[in-house]
């Protein structure tokens, strides 16, 4: 528990550092902390590539829940070969859908997440997020469904498409997010940042809310294949507290950039809040499937990169789509 506690510590300072770099930006680099998010987003992404590749190419032991071997055998080598080429697919995927980012950003009138759909108009970007939208939905019923589920895990192809439409999606909504307010750069140039924390925010307390309201009063499983931990109960104490959190940061003028109303914003959140528990669960079938406990060892005593973005992986992109989509209805 110390280690977690620490590393935990650790992390906040990182994800501090991350979305608020302080960097004053110079003559031939104007935007030096929007680089700088967008290059460490790269490499969580490829890091989350590289995890989800163990959850896409198997071995035979880890299937079966067995340790997993390490003879160093022309098989292990070329399993080894097919998961670091994924990850290298995912990564250049995540450039290339961030040169698309930053085509769209300065070349429009990007200026805050309600007009995402208006100002990409048919953009790949929109694509991007469309697919994701999707995705976490059909997830959301796959998470309801496992085991039977797993019959759209049996080959390589499916994972490593489930893998795509988790880390891809995330990455454009994070720099999307990020760019938020870009037109007022020079007064601040940390808008985007807030927004992000403030969408983190609400997947922490969410976490939080579930976690005691679980172990107290939980009783009702939602999906005991998948993670025997997660209870409707906790689930209904995660959204109370992370809207009380919402109402909070809201009061305190978190959301000042956001014009369309307090309703297409709550909406918002609300299925953020949600949709994030579904982004765990979906993790956790996986590595259910593959018979894997934590997606990686990076982190001492929190697992890998994956075990700690799942929740937002699917939170951001909805949070992203889902304000959009709202502030067309309001």
């Amino acid at each position: 528990m110390l280690t977690r506690i620490i590393t935990g510590f650790f992390l906040f300072i990182a994800a501090g550092l991350w979305l608020f770099f302080p960097a004053a930006g110079t003559e031939s680099h104007p935007f030096l902390a929007l680089d700088v998010f967008k290059m460490i987003s790269g490499l969580v992404i490829a890091i989350g590539g590289w995890e989800f590749a163990k959850l896409v190419f198997l071995k035979p032991e880890e299937s079966n829940g067995a340790a997993p071997a390490s003879s160093g055998s022309p098989e292990d080598r070329n399993l080894l070969l097919k998961r670091f080429l994924y990850a290298a697919a995912v990564f250049l995927l995540a450039l290339l859908s961030f040169n698309y980012v930053d085509h769209e950003v300065w070349t429009g009138s990007w200026a805050r997440p309600a007009e995402v759909i208006r100002n990409l108009g048919m953009s790949p970007l929109l694509w991007i997020l469309a697919f994701g939208a999707v995705w976490w939905l059909a997830a959301s019923v796959m998470v309801f469904f496992y085991p039977r589920s797993g019959v759209l895990m049996r080959f390589w192809w499916q994972r490593a498409l489930a893998g795509v439409l988790t880390l891809i999606p995330f990455g454009v909504s994070l720099l999307l997010l990020r760019y938020t307010g870009i037109s007022h750069y020079d007064e601040d140039p940390y808008i985007g940042s807030r927004i992000l924390l403030s969408v983190m925010m609400l997947v922490w307390s969410a976490d939080t809310g579930a976690y005691f309201t679980g172990r107290f009063l939980g009783r009702h499983h939602m999906s005991s294949h998948v993670s025997p931990k997660k209870t409707w109960e906790g689930l209904a104490g995660g959204v109370i507290l992370a809207l009380l959190v919402y109402g909070i940061l809201y009061y305190a003028g978190m959301y000042t950039v956001y014009y369309s109303g307090f309703a297409a914003l709550t909406l918002a959140a609300l299925l953020t809040v949600i949709f994030s528990v579904f982004g765990d669960l979906s993790e956790s079938m996986y590595k259910r499937y593959a018979g894997i406990k934590d997606s990686g060892v990076i982190f001492p005593g929190h697992g890998g990169m994956l075990d700690r973005i799942d929740s937002l992986c699917a939170a951001i992109p909805v949070f992203l789509v889902s304000y959009a989509l709202f502030s067309l209805l309001f």
